[in-house]
């Protein structure tokens, strides 16, 4: 009755226009993509109605999106594109040098570079983001790679709660897996759960001419077979390498290095394969399922119940707009578009999932953060929480990017090389593969095209020490203005950080060295690090160029599991908000640190742990 007289005072004193549908959910969850799309539907399979918020609209039947080939094309595309620019460090000078650095002109339009047009605005270093049904898997290149076990057994330590130990979260992995490329039955994957995964199965090997030559020099270096003989690789041998299972269940997996097949989080067919998929198969496989999604609908407050003085807040209801394209960071935004205001009341909890950017955005403009903050931008400190926003973190990537003396020829399908640097403390550290196509980053356009000459080598350095450092705040009380973001690289602890990379970068640079002359493929002419002749390219000059130019595209961290008496830490191993009741985060930024290579499949993952952990708590 109270909450009838609360909405019906809103409508008739403050003339709120509501959407049609406002009522009570039992859980309201925020982001679809891999950590709210699969918790919606877990949830509604359990009985429970549910509100899923998605502030995108849904491109799951686009061609575009449903090959991953042309994930770089998705991730440009403005129907889905959020744009966000951030910083690398605190030092001025140091971000003028960043080679992509991104401008809007006096025209409206960017400029990318060292020399901007008199009278352009600094933005910052490009950092795109997915609005649509299925989040970020929708638009990123699918790579499906478990963490390692160091990753997972940490949060078990720092929380105390066993059920985070690595041998619980391969559980947890195979219980969501369906499995497409290894064979039904094989210890350490799933194979009726419902997260497609596939990986190529070597065929391209037959055709490829170039790419044979390329695979087989990138096995020698990283000593992928071990061949006693001196004798070269042989096909079969290389067939069997692109075939390895990088996400097997090996004791010493975390240390085995070499060429490994490439997984992604694609069906039988190929096709990318999201939350979005989930979410429409669910929904088509059961018409009566209590989940109600809603699109273009982006959360503004979370209002709360404070009556209790012996209670922590709780939850009590959200606000919304509906509406396209609602949010600044969209390419799309029009500050006179009209959107629909929208409000339900939440009967048990709310899980934010909206990523490493928006989560921590979220909280503090209801009151949850950083005290001092808040009060800066006039916002009632429900709980003093410092770690909100704080411990951003993401792994470093960079890459070897040459143009050979005649275009490639048969260059053949995705592989992985990981590698073990002398830097390591354990673990492989290095993840890189090789493309005929331009990657330097992330910047309004991109890439560059270089054209069929181009061998680019990228790579990710895994399980950073001088990440971490970064913090999301914000810029005004507006739920619409996307916040300062700053990562923060390489300031604390980075000279074995620079060291990993450094030894990514003299792999690159031995492989090349091996192909033959009668490849046709030799002299080729680095664009970077080493530029031409390489006249300049002592260590130091390396780790200079790779220091400055590093990008990152998979932030994490801003709302981190830890300790509860951790004044740092956000939420408890349950993934439940410290000092208040009925709020929970499940996405990237529950992470204490950066989940090996790629954050999807951790996502995924604990998308389905949360679901646990909130079922028990039901």
């Amino acid at each position: 009755m109270l909450r009838s007289v609360v909405l019906s005072f809103l409508v008739s004193v403050l003339g709120v226009n509501y959407a049609a549908g406002q009522s009570e959910y039992d859980y309201v969850v925020v982001g679809s993509g891999p950590g709210g799309g699969p918790l919606a539907v877990e949830l509604a399979k359990s009985g429970h109605s549910v509100l899923l918020l998605e502030a995108g609209s849904d491109l799951s039947e686009d061609p575009l999106y449903q090959d991953i080939n042309k994930a770089t094309a998705a991730s440009n595309d403005p129907r889905s594109r959020w744009d966000f620019f951030v910083k690398h460090s605190d030092d001025p000078e140091r971000e003028l040098k960043y080679k992509h650095m991104t401008w809007r002109t006096i025209n409206g339009s960017f400029y990318v570079g060292l020399d901007p047009p008199e009278g352009a605005e600094q933005l910052g270093i490009y950092y795109p983001r997915a609005a649509t049904l299925g989040g970020c898997a929708m638009h990123n290149a699918a790579v499906f790679h478990l963490p390692s076990d160091e990753n997972w057994n940490y949060i078990a330590e720092i929380t105390g709660d066993d059920s985070w130990r690595a041998s619980e979260m391969r559980k947890v992995f195979e219980e969501i897996e369906n499995c497409h490329y290894m064979e039904n039955g094989t210890i350490g994957h799933g194979f009726s759960g419902w997260l497609d995964s596939n990986q190529g199965n070597g065929s391209w090997l037959e055709n490829a001419t170039d790419g044979t030559t390329l695979l087989r020099f990138m096995a020698e270096s990283s000593g992928s077979v071990g061949n006693t003989t001196g004798s070269a690789i042989s096909d079969a041998e290389l067939k069997t390498l692109v075939n390895r299972d990088i996400n097997g269940d090996e004791p010493n997996r975390d240390q085995m290095t070499g060429v490994f097949g490439m997984a992604t989080h694609t069906d039988a067919t190929g096709h990318r394969f999201s939350p979005a998929n989930y979410i429409k198969q669910a929904l088509k496989e059961n018409p009566d399922l209590p989940l109600t999604v809603q699109l273009n609908s982006f959360l503004t407050k979370i209002s709360w119940d404070q009556l209790r003085d012996f209670e922590p807040p709780a939850v009590m209801s959200v606000d919304y707009v509906v509406g396209p394209s609602a949010y600044k960071a969209d390419p799309r935004y029009d500050p006179s578009q009209n959107t629909t205001a929208g409000f339900t009341w939440v009967a048990k909890e709310l899980i934010i999932a909206g990523g490493a950017f928006n989560t921590p955005q979220i909280l503090k403009l209801s009151g949850v953060g950083p005290a001092d903050e808040l009060k800066k931008h006039n916002i009632t400190v429900v709980v003093d929480l410092p770690g909100v926003g704080a411990n951003l973190g993401d792994n470093y990537e960079g890459g070897v990017l040459s143009l050979a003396a005649k275009p490639f020829e048969g260059f053949g399908d995705r592989y992985v090389v990981q590698l073990k640097t002398p830097a390591s403390e354990g673990n492989r550290d290095i993840f890189l593969w090789p493309l005929n196509s331009g990657f330097e980053g992330f910047w309004p356009g991109y890439p560059d095209d270089y054209g069929s000459k181009v061998l680019t080598i990228p790579f990710v350095h895994m399980d950073p020490r001088s990440s971490n450092g970064g913090s999301v705040t914000l810029r005004s009380a507006n739920p619409f203005e996307p916040p300062e973001i700053n990562f923060r690289f390489f300031e604390k602890d980075s000279d074995k950080d620079l060291q990993a990379m450094l030894e990514a970068v003299k792999f690159a640079h031995n492989v090349k060295g091996l192909l033959p002359e009668t490849s046709g493929l030799t002299p080729l002419d680095e664009q970077h690090p080493c530029v031409g002749d390489g006249i300049d390219c002592s260590d130091e000059a390396i780790k200079e160029y790779l220091k400055l130019q590093t990008y990152s595209h998979h932030a994490s961290g801003t709302c981190a599991i830890g300790n509860v008496s951790d004044p740092m830490s956000v939420l408890d191993s349950k993934f439940r908000v410290k000092g208040v009741k009925g709020l929970r985060v499940v996405d990237a930024s529950v992470f204490p640190k950066p989940p090996g290579a790629f954050p999807v499949l951790p996502t995924f993952i604990i998308s389905k742990k949360a679901a646990k952990d909130i079922l028990e708590d039901a």
